[in-house]
């Protein structure tokens, strides 16, 4: 009986060394450098922008360029075609008043311009409005597409101004960053 119980126990700790030492190789595997899929370690193709004071977040591809001034955030493509710019002029909803101050100041500043387009918009998951307007700057023609959101504590103007014909695929492009903006309650940091 005792030769048994031994037999018993010795399978047992045979059963537990095997395992033990089954974790710690999958382990070593994971672990050891190299051993983990390289892909996991690249950097995503994308940067996230979160502005806490404005309570504006949005990501751009890697291969765009950012200015911070003041409370404008300048993105720009790689090859200068398109510019984005991410404002928020107002800490207080009033997207009708934003709307019009930068009808104004657009139409001022690429004179002769006129509005082509006026109606809704998307920033993200949030409703805006939006107008385009083309003009000149600098002999040639400039086009503007204008959104305008507000959350429950600021407005925010979005502007993107391109040439004549920007490619198709720095519209592509741009249209994925404003699918990517969120708002937020300003915070203090």
């Amino acid at each position: 009986m005792p030769d048994r119980i031994t037999a018993a126990l010795t399978r047992r700790r045979l059963g537990g060394a095997v395992l033990l030492l089954a974790g710690i190789i999958i382990a070593a595997l994971v672990l050891w450098p190299g051993g983990t899929d390289q892909k996991a370690t690249k950097p995503l193709p994308v940067r996230i922008v979160s502005v806490p004071p404005l309570g504006l977040g949005f990501a751009h591809p890697r291969t765009w360029k950012r200015t911070v001034s003041g409370e404008t955030i300048r993105l720009t493509s790689p090859d200068g075609s398109l510019l984005l710019l991410f404002s928020s002029p107002f800490d207080r909803p009033g997207v009708g008043f934003a709307k019009q101050e930068a009808r104004r100041a657009l139409l001022k500043r690429f004179a002769p311009a006129k509005v082509v387009h006026d109606g809704p918009a998307r920033l993200g998951r949030h409703e805006a409005s939006s107008f385009e307007l083309t003009g000149e700057r600098g002999g040639g023609l400039v086009r503007a597409l204008v959104h305008v959101g507000s959350s429950r504590w600021r407005t925010y103007v979005v502007t993107m101004l391109t040439g004549e014909n920007p490619s198709k695929r720095r519209l592509a492009d741009a249209r994925r960053i404003l699918d990517t903006v969120s708002f937020s309650k300003p915070r203090k940091i």
